[in-house]
């Protein structure tokens, strides 16, 4: 499967709200009226204040990433020196089939022609098991002193980082 990983246009947001839903509600990391549903799907917003990106395949969006920078809306962990990627949504169809791959490599490889940015970080929740074999098998590696609760909640977040 020939994969464009390239900046998402408002025409791909219904797809990326549709893919962004199913993909964390069909892993069952959320059920589908958890108040950070809410955020998630909430395209518009994430575009206004991010990067959104998409991941296509024969004309059609299979999957979507948002980037951001220390000191921007969406930036939860980012060091002034990092790239930080969160949101990333693999449509449910296609998953297993190094789609994720793909995505976050672009983004390592946009990250290393990106002047004064020395890594790539990204939040992860403990549950999400099978994204941090993915993220390991990049080159990424736990900063466990990073690491922070969600704002009310029991929920702890791991972050990952990857020197460049």
């Amino acid at each position: 499967m020939s994969i464009i990983v390239r900046p998402a246009t408002a025409a791909d947001y219904p797809e990326v709200r549709r893919i962004t839903r199913e993909a964390y509600v069909h892993a069952g990391h959320f059920q589908a009226d958890h108040p950070y549903m809410r955020v998630l799907e909430d395209v518009e917003h994430r575009a206004e204040h991010a990067q959104l990106w998409v991941a296509e395949a024969a004309g059609a969006v299979i999957a979507a990433v948002t980037l951001t920078f220390a000191g921007q809306p969406f930036s939860e962990i980012a060091a002034d020196n990092e790239l930080e990627f969160r949101m990333l949504a693999v449509d449910p169809a296609v998953q297993g089939g190094g789609v994720g791959r793909a995505v976050v490599s672009h983004v390592i490889d946009h990250a290393r022609s990106l002047p004064g940015v020395g890594g790539v970080s990204l939040t992860s929740a403990t549950f999400m098991e099978r994204a941090h074999g993915l993220y390991r098998s990049l080159g990424f590696r736990r900063a466990p002193e990073r690491d922070w609760y969600v704002p009310g909640e029991a929920v702890l977040l791991w972050v990952f980082r990857l020197e460049l």
